[in-house]
């Protein structure tokens, strides 16, 4: 059954729904449209800001290679700046090394004539040439051999140990002190007695000591001027005697100017070689007076050394050393004249160490 409302009552009900639908209509779409505005206002904005993003993250770059290239220009002007400071620097010291030529040259005077074949002078400091003559060729160098077995002999110590005289020590000539089978001797005796007089019978035997044969010495010999980095250099005994077999010994003025550099470094070595004469004392208690072969020592107060030497094919040799003032300098003449070697050396020993 269909209960009916009242006819005034139906009446306004409807009324009041048609009223309510007619305005909730009216407000959704104003609703609709403020939102659709923020949107599209929301979207403006937006982007907007993407593009001020943009703009900014451009402006970065921008930036950042600008950055880059200053940096890049800053490098390349410290790196010229370094470059520019190196040749002032260079330049500087080329001056400066003029000026100190200049100044030595004059302090020294013109280099002395020589008639040696063979020559050199260094600064033992620092290895400097101050003068040479044919330094690199090679060739006999007699008895400044034995400034490599002084050498050998030192480094191995014990100077003090007793060497006793065998058959093959005797068995050397010329230049003989006169050793005999059985004898004893410190190996310092022996060493003083051979730099001071030069006999190849006792550098024989120190080698036949020091490494049991002549042969092995010479090997011994040849192991430490490699070890020296000489490459112009070879050893076939311990007193630079022509070979008696087909390999000859040779040397350079420079590889022996270093061997006596090494030497010259050892305070046994330094202090006998200046000495001008020595007291050889034998075992039955008699001595026999040694003078000293280097006559530039007697003549030149600043002469401290080293070493003289003579064969045929060497001719008179003489590596001398000395010190004036503070400087030390290392004079090696080869191949010279009885008479020239002495004033050779001292003459060039006096140049150098004037400046």
């Amino acid at each position: 059954m269909i209960t009916r409302l009242p006819p005034t009552l139906h009446r306004g009900a409807l009324l009041t729904v048609l009223f309510s639908s007619m305005l909730t209509g009216c407000i959704d779409e104003k609703r609709e449209k403020a939102l659709q505005w923020r949107e599209e206002e929301a979207e403006a904005k937006m982007a907007a800001a993407s593009k001020i993003q943009q703009e900014v993250a451009a402006e970065r770059q921008r930036i950042e290679k600008e950055k880059a290239q200053f940096a890049a220009r800053e490098t390349a002007l410290q790196e010229m700046k370094k470059q520019l400071e190196t040749q002032l620097a260079e330049e500087i010291e080329k001056t400066r090394k003029v000026r100190r030529e200049i100044e030595i040259k004059n302090l020294r005077g013109a280099i002395p004539q020589i008639s040696a074949g063979r020559c050199i002078i260094i600064d033992p400091e620092n290895d400097d040439v101050l003068f040479e003559k044919n330094p690199d060729v090679k060739g006999a160098i007699a008895s400044t051999t034995k400034i490599m077995t002084a050498l050998l002999v030192v480094e191995a110590g014990e100077l003090d140990k007793i060497v006793t005289v065998e058959l093959a020590d005797t068995q050397c000539a010329p230049v003989r002190i006169g050793l005999k089978v059985g004898e004893t001797y410190t190996r310092r005796q022996l060493l003083t007695a051979m730099m001071v007089k030069s006999s190849n019978d006792i550098a024989q035997a120190l080698a036949r000591d020091n490494a049991g044969s002549v042969a092995e010495f010479a090997a011994k010999m040849n192991e430490r001027a490699k070890a020296l980095g000489l490459q112009n250099t070879f050893f076939v005994n311990p007193h630079g005697l022509p070979s008696t077999t087909d390999e000859d010994p040779y040397c350079t003025a420079r590889d022996l100017a270093m061997i006596a550099k090494a030497a010259d470094q050892q305070t046994e070595i330094r202090k006998i070689v200046k000495l001008q004469s020595y007291k050889f004392t034998k075992p039955d208690g008699k001595f026999i007076e040694l003078a000293n072969t280097n006559r530039v020592l007697r003549s030149a107060s600043y002469c401290d050394g080293m070493k003289t030497g003579y064969t045929e094919a060497a001719g008179y040799c003489l590596v001398a050393t000395g010190e004036r003032n503070g400087r030390r300098r290392i004079v090696v003449v080869l191949n010279d004249s009885s008479t020239g070697v002495w004033k050779d050396a001292e003459a060039l020993l006096d140049w150098a160490l004037k400046a």
